[in-house]
């Protein structure tokens, strides 16, 4: 079957006025505090901190990221301010993550479908290698995944990793995903809104420290 071409933004807003408002969307980015953390919107005033997000060779190894010049680093940052509604399929929603008062990375959604009854969503995160070894990936990606199932109302939260990323992986296990398949370059990553919930319950503290995933939860054979 022939995939239709994807249509430029202003006329896909176009559709969505003809075919009514759909429930739940849009959905706009704001700030979550988390006990650790704050996650924003971007601003320009970042731009130092996103320097050093994009001078960090694990960062872009684990996003498969070039070396950007100034200029493309600054570009790069002008566009991720941008990206604060969800709305129609293919928005990206993206919350910097807040430290201390430093960006030390950021977490973000793609809105797949709409539909209420099959609306996914794909998470997304990266944070500076400095920063790793104190949950500060898990708290964000926790409640990001929290404004994906409540405000946005997906019913299942997918993640692309790829593969080499294997500190990537275990965040995702650590989160209650589940590998579903993927390619050889990445693997595919699936969350229910019911395991979400499960997982929730089960971790009284949301500001626990990361741990490395035990038994069959293993990131060996990805």
């Amino acid at each position: 079957m022939t995939s239709l071409p994807r249509l430029p933004r202003p006329l896909r807003s176009l559709r969505s006025l003809w075919a009514g408002p759909v429930p739940g969307l849009p959905v706009e980015a704001h700030e979550v505090r988390t006990p650790r953390l704050l996650l924003r919107p971007y601003r320009a005033t970042d731009a130092a901190d996103w320097r050093r997000i994009e001078d960090d060779e694990e960062v872009r190894r684990g996003l498969d990221w070039p070396l950007r010049t100034s200029r493309q680093v600054a570009a790069h940052l002008l566009a991720r301010t941008a990206h604060r509604t969800l709305s129609a399929p293919g928005d990206l929603l993206v919350l910097a993550v807040e430290h201390d008062g430093r960006v030390i990375g950021d977490v973000s959604l793609h809105l797949r479908t709409v539909a209420p009854e099959t609306r996914i969503a794909e998470i997304g995160w990266l944070q500076l290698t400095a920063e790793g070894g104190h949950g500060y990936a898990t708290e964000a990606a926790r409640a990001m995944l929290d404004l994906a199932f409540g405000e946005l109302g997906a019913c299942l939260v997918t993640a692309v990793i790829e593969r080499s990323n294997t500190s990537s992986a275990r965040l995702a296990l650590r989160l209650g995903f589940r590998l579903a398949g993927g390619t050889a370059q990445r693997a595919t990553f699936v969350l229910a809104e019911a395991d979400h919930a499960a997982e929730c319950a089960a971790q009284p503290s949301r500001g626990a420290v990361e741990t490395p995933p035990l038994g069959t939860k293993s990131v060996d054979n990805l």
